[in-house]
């Protein structure tokens, strides 16, 4: 028999029946990509600190970062920011309640921007 005339039920056999949260439909090589692992990074804040105030850093050194404890915490994925949110503890693990998601264009910038910085062209 020929595989290309089993049905399996579904009028649009010939068609993925798996749609993304956007509405569209998933290609079978985009289904191998979502099994793929990928470190995140939450970023409180930042400093910038000489090399001597590095080497003068003991044990209880407080370094201020450039936020307020209100402001909302960055999830970086691969250096680009896609998301922002709350910190929180759950059962006693600390996590981070997602309260926004960066658009497509925000993305774009974040990553356009540091790769000008690490390049040395941005001022």
């Amino acid at each position: 028999m020929n595989p290309e005339s089993v049905s399996n039920g579904d009028e649009n056999s010939g068609q993925t029946s798996d749609v993304s949260a956007g509405g569209a439909r998933a290609t079978p090589g985009m289904e191998l990509l979502k099994d793929i692992e990928l470190p995140v990074t939450l970023r409180f804040g930042s400093a910038q600190m000489s090399l001597r105030e590095l080497v003068g850093l003991n044990t209880g050194a407080v370094i201020e970062l450039d936020r307020a404890l209100t402001d909302q915490v960055e999830i970086l994925v691969g250096g680009s920011v896609i998301a922002r949110g709350e910190p929180i503890v759950v059962q006693g693990v600390y996590g981070v309640r997602v309260s926004e998601i960066t658009g497509r264009q925000q993305r774009l910038m974040t990553t356009s921007l540091q790769a000008a910085v690490s390049a040395g062209s941005v001022e």
